[in-house]
């Protein structure tokens, strides 16, 4: 449970601290931001909208906010994220000139041999953020609807989903 409502009360900084740490993390390591940088010019903002929006759906459930946790589906999928992009952060390689090696924070702190094997682990985690994180906004946003629901039907129609429909008896049916 401490989990859970760790995720649940760090969300919003991880929407903006991910984002930055997958832009411009590899700097503090002394890793030359290069072609690669490019391509996160224009990555970069969408995680930080897909994060914003799934913090917003996340805190906006009544039950998650009365607990003070995020589901365990939730944490679940909201880890998986949020590792994937510290990952792929972490062994993206990001070469200026064709006639240079690349680097990555892995490279720099444990040398080049590990470079080749630095491109398949940001390949993979590249792959696992986009799929955990398309995972994650669908099944918050499936629980967001589900627990709105209620209130949503009563506003409409104004009738209550918990009130018993009175049954009419068959006989009066066939009559």
């Amino acid at each position: 449970m401490w989990y859970r409502r760790a995720l649940f009360n760090v969300q919003f900084a991880a929407t903006i601290v991910l984002p930055l740490w997958m832009l411009i993390g590899r700097v503090f390591f002394g890793v030359i931001l290069g072609w690669h940088y490019a391509i996160q010019l224009f990555l970069a903002p969408l995680l930080f909208v897909f994060l914003a929006v799934i913090s917003t759906l996340s805190w906006a459930r009544r039950r998650a906010r009365a607990s003070g946790a995020v589901t365990r589906v939730d944490a679940s999928l909201i880890s998986v994220l949020y590792l994937s992009v510290l990952v792929y952060g972490f062994f993206v390689v990001d070469s200026v000139h064709s006639y240079e090696q690349g680097k990555s924070v892995a490279t720099v702190l444990f040398g080049q041999w590990i470079r080749d094997a630095s491109f398949t682990v940001a390949d993979i985690a590249g792959g696992v953020m986009i799929v955990a994180g398309l995972a994650t906004f669908w099944v918050v946003l499936i629980e967001y609807l589900i627990e709105t629901r209620p209130a949503m039907m009563h506003s409409l129609t104004g009738l209550d989903l918990e009130e018993p429909v009175p049954e009419t008896p068959p006989t009066e049916l066939i009559a």
